[in-house]
């Protein structure tokens, strides 16, 4: 540790998240690492003639948020992509004449990429038709993501392209909807791995390291300084391009990368393991998705269980996408599995398993009623859900979720109520990747029009503990610390303490001020990562 400081921090309210010293007012950098926390006459001892000294106001200071769930890539081409999400586009008629609009600006054979499609929230209750699509945009290739993420709809432009018509056969794990003669409609569900290989990238190198950029400074401006990008086809090509981002700067917070679970060998002659890397871009769990889209579980049971004790075999912990109650059940069963047989690996000193103290990750959890709940907490795998979803699609849950499954969705207050490691991650661009909204339904329960959802109670005030909400201490603490934890870097970032990765957000509002809905509008006034200001509200 260097004998004077780089950075001090002075007149902070420091939330360290750090339970042997939860409160300080003032934090010491030295190089990329934190050299002191504490009051300012401890801090103050390690300047010196060298050290750039920030008077944080009296602001919240706290650690780096970590986004434990997202798509990097994904999410940056949807923000130069077209917005279907309501009440924008409130009908079939008015998502045409949006198709049609960005068509008219644009050279004949570019595609044109939607996100947010959501058939409930049209008036007519319906995916608009291929003919519909093909008269809106018929020089243009079309494709219209769903909500959720594993549907989409494309127009006939777009199924040539991909080389879908009448002949080609189902994927695996996916389903191309047909008419009563046998030829796609358009709609394809959970085919984005297969469209990928087949498409490649539909956009020059120069839109995608805009778009990138755009996002890195947008996530640094919420105080997000690591994300955890949980592609299920990552590879070697995704790492690439991560690694070529992150050198230049391009994309500024930490990035760990998940791996595809159907590219771990390809990772492996590769000489890339979990935990290859370095601080600033390293590999993360093995992905699985686990789906129930197509009407059946997929992968089957004994596959899914091949597929888990497979990862752990080849250095990986497992990540295992699952949303409705049969899913996360089979997840339940396949993370126990894993580990029974990562632990007789480690017994028998035999192949390179993974580190049975890694926790091994449930994605999303979002249908655990209490008898999946007690089996869920017995596995000690760490849940990665979304409290921003209760936010940003919490009311139409409250008008299609049948009533006595509500509470039971997304119920990350019970999950840490029974002391089930939770993290947050926004599952961007499912939906927004602002990290607030979701930290205010975690501590008030309520979804983005202020409606309550069963499973939280009310918390007006951040420090009531009398709600069944989470504090804020603990909706920050699913952000940073818990965060850090699910990807087995809690020695080093997730809480402000001597010795840890000098990552931290102040924010633009005291403690005190804060109200339910002033929540919704927090941000960072600086963002700090490895000890450098990355972001900086122009006028402080």
């Amino acid at each position: 540790m260097e004998s004077s400081a780089s950075l001090i921090l002075a007149n902070a309210r420091v939330l360290t998240l750090d339970p042997l010293n939860p409160r300080a007012e003032a934090v010491a950098i030295a190089g990329e690492r934190i050299a002191a926390v504490g009051s300012k006459a401890q801090v103050s001892n390690l300047r010196g003639p060298k050290t750039e000294v920030i008077n944080c106001r009296g602001l919240p200071l706290i650690p780096g948020l970590n986004d434990a769930h997202t798509h990097i890539l994904a999410t940056a081409a949807s923000l130069s992509g077209l917005d279907c999400r309501s009440p924008g586009i409130g009908s079939v008629g008015e998502l045409l004449a949006a198709i049609r609009d960005r068509a008219a600006v644009l050279t004949v054979g570019q595609w044109i990429r939607g996100i947010g499609l959501e058939p409930g929230d049209l008036r007519e209750n319906r995916y608009p038709t291929l003919e519909e699509l093909d008269s809106a945009a018929s020089k243009h290739p079309v494709r219209l993501e769903h909500s959720s993420g594993h549907a989409c709809l494309l127009n006939s432009s777009a199924l040539i392209a991909s080389g879908i018509d009448a002949e080609t056969s189902d994927p695996p794990d996916g389903v191309i909807e047909r008419d009563q003669n046998g030829l796609p409609t358009g709609l394809l569900l959970e085919m984005g791995g297969y469209l990928r290989e087949r498409l490649g990238r539909t956009r020059s190198p120069g839109e995608i390291e805009a778009s990138v950029s755009f996002l890195s400074e947008t996530l640094l401006s919420y105080g997000i300084t690591s994300i955890q990008d949980a592609g299920p086809n990552n590879g070697t090509d995704q790492w690439g391009t991560f690694q070529s981002l992150t050198s230049a700067k391009v994309f500024k917070p930490r990035v760990t990368m998940m791996a595809g679970v159907g590219k771990l060998h390809e990772m492996a002659e590769a000489g890339l393991t979990w935990g290859s890397g370095g601080d600033r871009l390293r590999i993360g769990h093995a992905k699985i998705m686990l789906t129930c889209t197509t009407g059946q579980l997929m992968p089957a049971r004994q596959d899914l269980g091949e597929l888990a004790v497979g990862a752990r075999k080849l250095g990986f912990p497992i990540a295992i996408h699952a949303i409705e109650q049969e899913a996360v059940e089979a997840a339940i069963h396949a993370v126990a599995l894993a580990d029974l047989d990562s632990c007789n690996v480690q017994g028998a000193s035999a192949g390179p398993a993974a580190n049975p103290r890694s926790r091994n990750r449930i994605e999303h959890c979002a249908e655990c009623p209490p008898q999946l709940m007690e089996k869920l907490a017995r596995t000690g795998a760490t849940v990665v859900t979304q409290a921003g979803f209760i936010y940003w699609r919490g009311d139409g849950y409250l008008e299609r979720v049948h009533a006595e499954l509500l509470p039971h969705l997304y119920p990350f207050s019970k999950m840490v109520e029974l002391q089930i490691p939770v993290a947050f991650g926004s599952d961007s661009p499912v939906i927004d990747s602002n990290p607030w909204p979701g930290i205010y339904s975690a501590i008030t329960g309520r979804t983005g029009s202020g409606r309550q959802f069963p499973q939280a109670g009310e918390r007006l005030n951040p420090s009531d503990e009398r709600s069944s909400g989470l504090t804020l201490a603990q909706a920050l603490s699913a952000h940073t610390l818990a965060g850090a934890k699910a990807e087995d870097m809690a020695h080093r970032k997730g809480m402000i303490r001597t010795g840890m990765l000098a990552d931290l957000a102040l924010l633009d509002m005291p403690l005190e001020e804060w109200g339910s809905r002033d929540i919704l509008g927090v941000k960072s006034r600086l963002t700090i990562v490895g000890g450098r200001t990355v972001w900086r509200e122009e006028e402080f």
